[in-house]
């Protein structure tokens, strides 16, 4: 980091305490929202440019809370549940583990394979186009699933034309898997 970053960092940083108070209500701890602030601050300084006529706490400002709504995301989307070895509330003895699938049950398997059955039926009455990329999206070729960008530039096509072809051909597959 720069003197003239380090600047403004020190400069703004009643900043970082200004835009983490609009989140105090959220349930983080107060050390976390100005920690989260604190990085975006650092970014703004690294990143910020003069010559877009924007005043450095307006542009910081925005990192700021942009930082901290990351960490936000990033907590709402690891929330612990709790042990699966835990009692559930308003029983005597199930535990959560209970309650997971172990994939022995022989309903859920012939369920299971019937599905895959009637869904490779559905994609066989599709035009081979369709049903390329339907494959490729999937993953049923042997490989990862594939984001519509990939199969475009795979195939020969535009992204939006990718899209269409999923769009156009999805009713078929759930009618013809269901």
């Amino acid at each position: 980091m720069t003197t003239e970053q380090q600047a403004l960092c020190l400069g703004n940083m009643r900043l970082v305490s200004h835009c983490a108070k609009k989140f105090a209500k959220t349930g983080l701890p107060w050390e976390e929202l100005r920690a989260s602030g604190n990085l975006g601050l650092a970014k703004a300084a690294a990143t910020f440019s003069p010559e877009k006529n924007s005043s450095f706490s307006t542009y910081a400002g925005k990192c700021i809370d942009n930082e901290i709504f990351k960490l936000l995301r990033q907590r709402k989307k690891h929330r612990a549940v709790g042990s699966l070895d835990e009692v559930l509330a308003g029983t005597s003895s199930v535990r959560l583990y209970d309650l997971l699938p172990d994939g022995t049950d022989m309903a859920e398997t012939v369920d299971r394979k019937l599905l895959a059955a009637s869904m490779l039926e559905a994609l066989m009455a599709l035009t081979p186009m369709q049903r390329k990329v339907w494959e490729l999206r999937l993953g049923l070729t042997g490989g990862p699933p594939m984001k519509q960008k990939e199969i475009a530039t795979l195939v020969g096509c535009s992204r939006a034309r990718v899209s269409k072809i999923l769009q156009d051909s999805s009713d078929k597959i759930t009618k013809g898997a269901l």
